[in-house]
């Protein structure tokens, strides 16, 4: 196998000549430069990356923390991550937390011992004591004091929601979710104000009863049974908004086995983009939100923290996306 010691010899330059090349630091005559890219072509030679790191301080390698890679929206939101970090060349790991606060604590340390330049964190866990807010960390849909993140525009995710159930003729509202944690502990996660802007705008036009269910946080799929009691407990509900198109697909099932029709009795919309559910037999109607865009914007702060511009908080747009279900 080809060494450096090789290319420098063919080349007749210094190693040091050879490795500025390589890791493109430094000054070569672009002469020398084009010469050095040829014989490496010739004899093959492919650069040990851990020494390169190690000399660079880099390894282009972002660990991407998140609770569960099953839930739809998740596993569209690593493809795409993945996709973008690949193309401005940096390659994913990926941890599957399974919302185990020991697990994402071992990641975070990674990035402590150089192991990764950067950490994507999606989380509810109580871990801001274990964050170095000196190091690139990106949350998403999270807000830790002095760390950048990413998120979509869940306020204006709300008021849509509100807007098109009253628009339908929707009398009696509901909201349900799993953002309860909130209340009991120090987190704070933005998506809190899908729930706040719904209640607002159902104010504004008026309505004044609207009915909110929320329950801690447990594995962002499956609602325990005690919330589908109460939803059955307000038969007068015609209308509801739900915290992600997951529990919105659970509603519904639970809806139409207790008898109700959707959306001719009761009329539900989710969050994430109306993604097909199996054995659902309707797509959702939702909030969307763009996996592509915050790929985009999680790539964008990683560049700057190493480009050394200004790294700032980025909001993501988000949009109706129509379907059966309201």
């Amino acid at each position: 196998m080809a060494s450096i010691i090789e290319v420098a010899r063919r080349a007749g330059v210094g190693i040091a000549t050879v490795s500025r090349v390589i890791n493109n630091s430094g000054y070569v005559k672009k002469e020398t430069r084009e010469k050095i890219e040829e014989i490496i072509k010739e004899v093959g030679y492919v650069p040990n990356e851990i020494a390169r790191s190690m000399t660079l301080q880099k390894n282009n390698i972002v660990a991407f923390i998140l609770p569960n890679s099953t839930h739809l929206f998740f596993g569209e939101l690593l493809y795409y991550v993945e996709e973008e970090l690949f193309d401005y060349g940096y390659k994913l790991m990926v941890c599957n937390s399974s919302m185990k606060k020991e697990k994402e604590i071992a990641y975070i340390n990674l990035l402590k011992k150089n192991r990764v330049d950067a950490i994507i964190l999606l989380t509810n866990n109580d871990v801001e004591e274990y964050l170095d807010k000196k190091l690139p960390i990106i949350s998403f849909d999270r807000t830790f004091q002095g760390l950048p993140y990413v998120t979509s525009d869940n306020a204006t995710g709300g008021k849509l929601a509100a807007q098109h159930l009253i628009k339908k003729g929707c009398k009696r509202m509901m909201y349900i979710g799993d953002d309860a944690q909130g209340t009991h502990t120090r987190v704070t996660t933005e998506v809190t104000k899908r729930r706040i802007a719904f209640f607002d705008e159902l104010k504004k036009h008026g309505f004044n009863d609207g009915i909110n269910i929320e329950y801690p946080l447990g594995n962002y799929i499956y609602i325990p049974d005690y919330i589908h009691e109460i939803i059955q407990s307000h038969p007068e509900v015609d209308g509801i908004f739900c915290v992600s198109d997951s529990v919105a697909a659970e509603v519904i099932r639970n809806l139409e086995k207790h008898g109700r029709k959707v959306p001719e009795d009761v009329k539900v919309i989710g969050f994430d983009g109306g993604r097909s559910f199996i054995n659902l037999g309707k797509r959702i109607t939702s909030i969307g939100q763009s996996p592509k865009l915050i790929a985009e914007a999680l790539r964008e702060i990683i560049q700057n923290f190493y480009n050394k511009t200004d790294v700032k908080n980025i909001v993501v747009p988000v949009y109706f996306e129509d379907g059966d279900t309201a």
